[in-house]
């Protein structure tokens, strides 16, 4: 009788801690994928945001030309592109997220993926209303869409629970 109730104790602690690590790690791993289905506000880039936040839990194709650096923020470097400058994507851990472009600017995007800044190293700040931000946003795809087309399908698929857990995220 003793060894049942402690195999019933051991099911009901081990399977919820077991179960909600599955479901971390699933929601972590696959998250560019959720991201690509999830409802988000006009000018939110789940996608993006999701790519670079998670950028140490998603899957990294080993692709030629693309380079990622952990070390003190997480960042794409794409060099197919054959341009001047190599264009980088990037995120820190305060959830800022920024661009370095070919052109010789860089832009920061806030938390919500809104231009909060816009540089150019020869001709310093620019005002942010001057920028196509819709044809930033294009660039930005354009250095990373190797890595997101290549992100696979969860074995098992949590949508529902992405969209309550980033809710808040994406259409604040």
């Amino acid at each position: 009788m003793k060894k049942k109730f402690l195999l019933g104790l051991m099911i009901i602690i081990v399977l919820p801690v077991l179960l909600s690590g599955y479901g971390y790690y699933n929601l972590k791993s696959n998250s560019v994928y959720y991201a690509k289905n999830t409802p988000h506000k006009e000018g939110a880039e789940p996608v993006l945001m999701m790519l670079v936040d998670n950028l140490g839990w998603i899957y990294n194709p080993d692709i030629e030309g693309i380079e990622y650096r952990f070390d003190g923020g997480q960042i794409i470097y794409n060099n197919n592109l054959k341009l001047e400058e190599v264009p980088c994507f990037a995120c820190d851990n305060s959830e800022e997220y920024y661009y370095g472009s070919n052109g010789y600017r860089s832009y920061s995007f806030n938390s919500d993926f809104q231009l909060t800044y816009c540089r150019d190293r020869r001709e310093g700040k620019i005002d942010i209303k001057d920028v196509d931000v819709k044809e930033v946003k294009k660039e930005i795809y354009k250095v990373v869409q190797p890595v997101i087309d290549r992100q696979t399908k969860p074995l098992i698929n949590l949508q529902w629970l992405f969209d309550i857990v980033y809710r808040d995220k994406f259409n604040q």
